[in-house]
């Protein structure tokens, strides 16, 4: 049986090998910016961080509007449609400390496991500025009381991985935050889907000012 660990590495390898706008976001600067609620955080000189490349359209098109931006990305074939001047890793241990204005993650921690998220946390939260902000986008259930088959303990994270429907609840994120020396400063919960019982919601994490203790 395949394996987490197994399909995290082929499935985007081959995604950006194909460059399969099924599975990669290819929207540009406008929908991120929209979506993230951060169109004011861009200026000419800030330094951007953007999580999960997609089809690197968006990436291009933030680089011809501030003056620094890095790429994160489970793979490194997420790099091939980036120009030079993109700082690019796989590694979030290689983000620099007190960096970034802004970090932005859309469509990213539906498709991650608990455990890759918090080291993610563990390494974007304390890359922020004093000032910076982490919008992330992820899913939430519409109930708090729904039982979530797991998810949140996340037995089967391969599965809901794979289908984008890892979800959490807004205490169990903010826990996280926490963990990794940041705090949950606004959530939006405005886009809901009736359907599927879910919140597509947005977190701006900045730094605490009491510190945080990482796992």
């Amino acid at each position: 049986m395949q394996t987490y660990e197994d399909w995290k590495k082929s499935n985007w390898d081959r995604a950006h090998k194909e460059q399969d706008v099924s599975a990669l976001t290819g929207t540009g600067i406008g929908g991120h910016l929209h979506t993230l609620k951060v169109p004011d955080l861009v200026k000419p000189d800030s330094s951007i961080l953007c999580i999960g490349v997609g089809t690197g359209v968006w990436l291009n098109e933030m680089a011809e509007r501030v003056a620094e931006v890095w790429g994160l990305d489970v793979t490194p074939k997420a790099s091939m449609n980036l120009p030079k001047s993109i700082k690019f890793t796989c590694n979030p241990k290689d983000l620099p400390k007190n960096h970034f204005d802004l970090a932005l993650s859309l469509w990213v921690a539906p498709h991650i496991s608990n455990h890759d998220l918090q080291e993610q946390l563990n390494s974007v939260v304390p890359s922020l500025k004093n000032d910076g902000v982490f919008a992330m986008h992820y899913k939430e259930p519409i109930d708090p009381n729904l039982p979530l088959d797991n998810r949140e303990g996340a037995n089967d994270e391969y599965k809901k991985a794979f289908t984008a429907t890892m979800l959490r609840r807004r205490g169990h994120l903010s826990q996280m935050v926490e963990w990794a020396g940041g705090t949950v400063s606004k959530t939006f919960g405005d886009n809901i889907s009736h359907f599927y019982n879910i919140v597509e919601a947005i977190a701006h994490i900045q730094k605490s000012k009491t510190g945080g203790k990482l796992l």
